[in-house]
């Protein structure tokens, strides 16, 4: 009999070898994306704030108010928020209930975890039908806003979709990883 090993033997380290390096390539792609879409909810937040300055300075000083900021301002504020929703989640700066992750030990915990990731997905997968739905009615319908802008509203709409798939990614790829053990968790705490 050889001492080389069969082929049976070497293929559960190679899958998983794999499957880590698949989570891993989840996990950094997933971390990538929430980045960016926490920049660009950081850019919204300084967007809206010269807007809201630029708005009252108008209205206060110049008397003269800018038409259609307030409405504006009412679009980024539904962007930023998707845009930053799954950076929030990956950094752990979202709302959670700690009382019983306290009391379970290091399983128990992994597994309130994967449950909760589990339920972000699940609202995500939610959010971005539905909001893919009403962005297409809108769009198919030509609608537009009803304020002083006249915006295409399937713009606006389109931020609850892509907003809730990153936020699914981010929550697929914190998921599988409270599954599989992998003690790569991005939390900073904020919880």
């Amino acid at each position: 009999m050889s001492s080389m090993s069969t082929p049976d033997t070497v293929t559960p380290a190679r899958e998983k070898g794999a499957s880590h390096t698949a989570l891993r390539l989840l996990t950094g792609t997933a971390s990538v994306l929430s980045r960016i879409g926490g920049a660009l909810s950081v850019l919204l937040i300084v967007v809206v704030l010269a807007l809201t300055t630029a708005g009252v300075f108008t209205r206060y000083v110049l008397g003269q108010p800018l038409e259609g900021v307030d409405e504006a301002c009412g679009f980024m504020v539904v962007a930023m928020v998707m845009a930053g929703a799954a950076e929030a989640l990956r950094t752990g700066h979202h709302i959670r209930i700690d009382l019983i992750m306290g009391l379970v030990g290091p399983r128990g915990r992994r597994w309130l975890d994967a449950w909760a990731n589990l339920a972000v997905l699940v609202f995500a997968v939610l959010l971005a039908r539905t909001g893919w739905e009403t962005a297409m009615f809108s769009y198919d319908f030509d609608a537009f806003s009803p304020g002083q802008l006249e915006l295409p509203l399937w713009i606006p709409q389109a931020t609850l979709p892509v907003g809730a798939a990153l936020l699914g990614i981010v929550a697929f790829a914190k998921l599988l990883a409270a599954l599989a053990g992998d003690g790569t968790d991005e939390q900073s705490g904020g919880h």
